[in-house]
């Protein structure tokens, strides 16, 4: 099957975005296009191995990935952050995943948690409830808390999983457009868009289609943080993770159509005691860098993510569950 490459920048990644190209002018099964979207406002990077086309279009991280690609017209499409580097086979080896697995996307392991040391295990277990999984069937498990637990024992190539790695995906190019992306626009609204690839990967698996994660494939992440570098710095990124952790939580775990009550209450109970675990871990953070910013912000994000979810704005969405 033939692909095309869909790439969005800021045009700020520099020698990271020029690796990629060059990754990119060496794949074994090579693309029809390599279409660049850019943010308006921008200017195109000098660097160019020749195929490239750029289309400006609005900043925002989901604004930038949620779109028609009218300018696409084969049946696959791969769906690249700007700072990564792809092994000479990647694509080729991701394609094979897709087929033989019979999957609607295939996204490449970029973070590998599983191989975090011990104490970055226990780091993310006690900061996030994010804890490793034994399934035999499944990389990534999506909890009703809105936590995710990580496959901890490679054993092969392919999992098919619930949530997925943002940077480096391939998709089918019409499962893509029937998840409707666009109704997940609202991200954009906050200061940084938090939470995009649970949000985005997990409509897939939810709505019946077949998502799959590839762990050999050969992705390097590069982590150029063109967009995330000033979040990081800012105290306000605890107000903006609290309220995209609860806007997630109530769109992908709770307001469901066809949920039970019961599976509602437990959902409810479960992002609960997390609210309440992570007040205690924010607590210790404001000792520690000195400040009770940090929970007020924590807090406050809460409170205005809740808000958010009575809006009309919000209230109006069509539901996470698509009727088809």
């Amino acid at each position: 099957m033939k692909y095309s490459i869909a790439i969005r920048t800021l045009g700020t990644s520099g020698e990271k975005f020029v690796a990629e190209l060059e990754s990119i002018k060496r794949q074994t099964v090579q693309p029809e296009k390599v279409i660049i979207y850019i943010a308006e406002g921008y200017e195109r990077p000098d660097y160019t191995i020749g195929k490239e086309e750029y289309v400006w279009v609005k900043k925002g991280m989901m604004r930038q990935r949620v779109l028609r690609y009218d300018e696409i017209d084969t049946p696959l499409i791969l769906l690249l952050d700007d700072d990564v580097r792809l092994a000479d086979d990647c694509v080729e080896r991701m394609m094979e995943g897709l087929e033989e697995n019979h999957l609607d996307c295939i996204a490449a392991e970029t973070f590998r948690n599983y191989k975090m040391p011990l104490s970055g295990k226990l780091y993310a277990a006690v900061t996030n409830l994010v804890f490793p999984n034994w399934s035999k069937t499944w990389g990534v498990m999506v909890h009703s808390n809105g936590s995710f637990s990580y496959k901890n024992n490679i054993k092969r190539d392919v999992y098919l999983t619930q949530s997925a790695a943002g940077p480096c995906a391939l998709w089918r190019k019409q499962a893509f457009l029937d998840m409707h992306y666009e109704d997940e626009l609202w991200l954009d609204n906050l200061r940084f868009a938090f939470g995009e690839d649970v949000l985005m990967f997990n409509k897939l698996y939810k709505n019946g289609y077949r998502l799959g994660t590839h762990y050999t494939c050969g992705v390097k992440h590069l982590n150029g943080q063109s967009s995330s570098g000033a979040f990081q710095r800012n105290l306000q990124r605890f107000h903006t993770r609290s309220m995209a952790s609860l806007l997630i939580w109530y769109r992908i775990c709770y307001n469901l159509d066809g949920a039970s009550l019961l599976s509602k209450c437990w959902a409810l109970f479960g992002f609960g005691f997390k609210a309440f675990w992570l007040l205690l871990i924010h607590l210790a953070s404001s000792v520690y860098l000195r400040s009770f910013n940090v929970v007020g912000y924590y807090l406050s994000g809460l409170r205005d993510g809740y808000r958010m979810t009575r809006s009309k704005e919000f209230r109006s969405l069509p539901n996470y569950i698509l009727k088809r």
